[in-house]
């Protein structure tokens, strides 16, 4: 029986709020549909103190985590491309010259993390514990054509009578939308899905196995 270990690399404490619940989530749902041998997907465990912009200390932080991970998820947000694409490619390069076996896979939302929160209509119906969304609100594949998905949850919240700028209103919005987003939907949109397909990539290259 094999588990599953992941650490994650991200750009900013509010997506601590949000990606290590969902993408834990996620992995459980990946692993029973491609990898049914693997029993636990442990905790996706942040790694404040790595920051992200940088591979030195990226790989520092890594250093003292030698042992505990099995893949490495290094979030940053894919807008705008022109600074998001040469961060990327030197931490991939940095990462393939360094002596870390383990694969590092990029989660990449298109714009940024926000773009994620709205992807599941259903999810942020419940969660607001409202009876339907703005017309103009966007979710879905669409949401990475959203260029202020922020913006569009500040609105989303003052509809429901609550204000972003309370104090813990975002951290407990995005909880909650983490804890209920639907991993399908989420699957529709495509910077998840390819973060979905590289995931079984390097999950192959460790020796899981399908069936």
């Amino acid at each position: 029986m094999r588990s599953l270990s992941c650490v994650l690399i991200r750009e900013g404490p509010s997506d601590d709020w949000f990606l290590p619940i969902l993408l834990r989530r996620a992995l459980e749902d990946l692993v029973i549909e491609s990898f049914p041998a693997c029993r636990e997907v442990q905790e996706v465990r942040s790694l404040p103190k790595a920051g992200n912009q940088s591979p030195e200390p990226v790989l520092r932080a890594l250093e003292g985590e030698r042992g505990t991970f099995d893949v490495v998820l290094y979030h940053h947000d894919g807008a705008p491309p022109a600074k998001s694409g040469p961060v990327l490619e030197r931490m991939r390069q940095t990462w393939k010259a360094s002596d870390f076996e383990e694969p590092l896979v990029a989660v990449v939302p298109m714009r940024e993390t926000e773009a994620w929160v709205l992807a599941d209509e259903a999810a942020l119906v419940r969660v607001l514990n409202v009876r339907k969304l703005g017309r103009t609100v966007v979710t879905g594949p669409d949401v990475e054509s959203c260029r202020n998905p922020k913006a569009v949850i500040d609105v989303l919240l003052g509809g429901a009578g609550l204000n972003p700028n309370g104090s813990g209103v975002l951290q407990n919005f995005y909880v909650s939308v983490a804890e209920n987003a639907g991993i399908a939907e989420l699957r529709k949109v495509p910077a998840f899905q390819q973060w979905w397909n590289d995931m079984i990539e390097a999950l192959e290259g460790l020796g899981y196995q399908h069936g």
